[in-house]
């Protein structure tokens, strides 16, 4: 069956399909968990494989999506990730009761890459994609795509209808404002 058609066809009510598909994309879901959670180079994150169940579920649980098709599915299912690893983070910060939290370091697909001296917790640029979300979304679908869904510039060109020029400048838009964010939350 094509990996379209069980996207489409996949969720609660057709649990053959939703097995199927998870059988198809598991591998694939794994690799993105693993380069979204390493990205972060936080050793005390979620592990991979419950992240990749549980963004999987969390995908497939939600009513309000509709699955286009392969390139939009993982683009929903990186989103489901970065969701999760930010509400994981505010429970681990908030059960410090105003601990330091956590250092990290961002390195997204060896292209945005930013100080440890600009970073000092996973909240912090959660805040930043936050306010990229807000003031250009545009940008920060591209951001989506290529970050947490570990999409090419083509693949990002193509899910999102614009060129890939229009991806290659709106992804170094969000590599400066992000480092901008950053510096001005400091």
């Amino acid at each position: 069956m094509d990996l379209t058609l069980l996207i489409q066809k996949s969720g609660a009510d057709n649990k053959d399909a939703t097995d199927k598909l998870f059988d198809l994309v598991y591998n694939d879901l794994k690799n993105l968990a693993r380069k979204v959670r390493f990205s972060w180079r936080n050793e005390n994150t979620i592990n991979t494989t419950a992240l990749v169940h549980e963004a999987y579920l969390k995908v497939l649980n939600s009513n309000e999506i509709e699955h286009k098709n392969k390139l939009h599915f993982y683009r929903i299912c990186g989103r489901a990730m970065r969701y999760i690893l930010q509400d994981y983070s505010k429970k681990k910060n908030a059960g410090k009761r105003g601990g330091q939290a956590s250092k990290v370091d961002v390195e997204i697909h060896n292209q945005m890459q930013i100080s440890d001296e600009a970073i000092e917790n996973l909240e912090e640029i959660f805040i930043s994609l936050r306010q990229l979300e807000q003031n250009n979304k545009a940008t920060y679908d591209v951001v989506e795509c290529r970050f947490f869904s570990n999409m090419t510039v083509n693949e990002t060109a193509e899910l999102l209808s614009i060129s890939p020029a229009t991806v290659k400048r709106k992804w170094s838009f969000a590599k400066a404002f992000i480092t901008q964010s950053l510096k001005n939350q400091n």
